[in-house]
């Protein structure tokens, strides 16, 4: 359906008159990275007894290395707290949230990326870097 545009009518009132509900959305909020994990993941639980689990991944852009913090819940966050150790592999898929925090009397704002679907890639790194002991985990929020 077609329709003419008055000077009163803007485009997006158009487009919200005539496309459907979820045609509005025109952003997407996702992510998607492959990386070795960094550090050591420490599972925690809320005081509502969830399980959560920061932690960081590493990626490599232009040959230099770069860190994302993730967050995954529940039975991710237990999975990849088993199974995710330092320097292991990982291909990580979730959406993008952001909180403002107060650290040391400053308000900051921390974007954390929250993990939806994991797959644990490859082999683990053993402490000396050498391949060690091949695991194939898969997880989903």
């Amino acid at each position: 359906m077609t329709r003419k545009q008055t000077n009163e009518q803007s485009v997006a009132e158009i487009i919200a008159e005539t496309a459907p509900a979820t045609a509005r959305n025109f952003g997407s909020n996702r992510f998607l990275l492959l990386g070795r994990i960094a550090g050591t993941p420490e599972l925690r639980h809320t005081p509502a007894g969830k399980a959560v689990l920061d932690f960081a991944v590493a990626t490599t852009v232009a040959g230099r290395p770069q860190f994302h913090s993730l967050v995954a819940w529940e039975r991710s966050a237990e999975v990849l707290a088993q199974y995710g150790t330092k320097g292991r592999e990982l291909y990580v898929e979730g959406r993008i949230t952001s909180r403002m925090r107060e650290i040391e009397g400053h308000r900051i704002k921390q974007v954390d990326l929250v993990v939806e679907s994991f797959q644990l890639l490859g082999r683990r790194l053993a402490v000396d870097g050498a391949p060690g002991a091949e695991l194939a985990v898969e997880g989903a929020a």
